[in-house]
């Protein structure tokens, strides 16, 4: 296991949390980047970069749609839950909460 593979275990129960109908998802937000992205680690969230700015909530659609994409879910099972006009939000995403952490998991080992 790599350093960052430990990192990801250490830090992914304080950045997923499991729900009745799916996963909490910490997430620190970048708008206005020049690209969209997944950046790996930010503390206890997963930094997410998007090009929208954080103007009328364009930044967390994008966000919301660029999870959507990330996880494989329909755009309509993610929401944001709290911090909808903070970079540090808090997303809801419906689905089986063993297989979302799963690839959570799968995908921040793989941005390293």
């Amino acid at each position: 296991m790599s350093v960052a593979d430990a990192a990801v275990d250490a830090a992914i129960e304080a950045i997923v949390a499991e729900g009745r109908d799916g996963i909490y998802l910490n997430v620190h937000a970048q708008p206005g980047a020049r690209k969209p992205a997944l950046r790996g680690l930010h503390g206890d969230a997963v930094k997410i970069a998007v090009r929208e700015a954080a103007e009328a909530g364009r930044a967390n659609a994008a966000i919301a749609a660029f999870v959507a994409a990330w996880l494989d879910v329909p755009k309509s099972d993610v929401e944001v839950a709290s911090g909808h006009q903070s970079r540090r939000k808090r997303l809801f995403v419906r689905g089986d909460a063993a297989e979302l952490k799963r690839r959570v998991v799968a995908a921040l080992r793989e941005a390293g």
